[in-house]
């Protein structure tokens, strides 16, 4: 995307006149230079004309489906809830029975991106997982999911973050209230929605 000298909207590289304005464009410059944070800065503009959130409740009230919508970028986290809850049966503390749930993830990009990285930081809780955070994580546990424009993300069914990698979650339907999403494209341009986008302030992300 570059900026239209005459009205000051992004427009795509390839147009040779503004289509809001009619006036002609700057030399056009590759996706490729936009990397980084300054690809942030055009991603954010462009894409925050209409920004939306939604919750869509369940008949036990508790959220299950989270549309992310930002322009025309468009992101859903749909979970599957086996309506049990995590419980420990063996006494140390950390749950090791019920732990089935999934989470879908859908994504429609106008850019056509299929490759992209996929995060969930636990930042309404006092106490939170952040192992799959695509951002601070632990020393021996900072996963990122990656994902292609449809993903299914299933619980590992042990309850035990020894056994979370790449494309298997130590979270649960009922963490989703307590969760911030990260959403991250091939060129590093990140998109973040939920309970809390202060946490990945430092990386400048496109707040959903």
């Amino acid at each position: 995307m570059i900026r239209c000298e005459g009205c000051d909207r992004f427009i795509r590289v390839a147009e040779s006149d503004c289509p809001f304005c009619s006036a002609p464009t700057p030399a056009s410059r590759t996706l490729g230079s936009l990397a980084g944070g300054a690809a942030v800065l055009v991603l954010s503009a462009c894409y925050g004309v209409s920004d939306k959130y939604d919750y869509d409740t369940t008949d036990t009230g508790r959220p299950d489906t989270d549309t992310t919508e930002s322009g025309e970028l468009v992101v859903s986290v749909q979970w599957n809830d086996d309506g049990l809850t995590p419980l420990d049966t063996d006494g140390d503390s950390l749950p090791d029975i019920n732990c089935d749930d999934s989470v879908d993830i859908a994504i429609t990009d106008p850019l056509l991106e299929t490759a992209w990285s996929f995060g969930m930081a636990e930042t309404g809780s006092g106490n939170g997982w952040f192992g799959e955070d695509c951002f601070e994580g632990y020393a021996n546990f900072n996963f990122c999911h990656s994902i292609g424009i449809n993903a299914n993300i299933p619980e590992v069914s042990s309850c035990s973050a020894l056994d979370v990698a790449d494309g298997a979650t130590l979270f649960d339907a009922e963490k989703d209230p307590f969760l911030t999403y990260y959403l991250e494209d091939s060129l590093g341009n990140c998109f973040v929605w939920g309970h809390d986008t202060s946490y990945y302030g430092p990386l400048a992300c496109v707040d959903m």
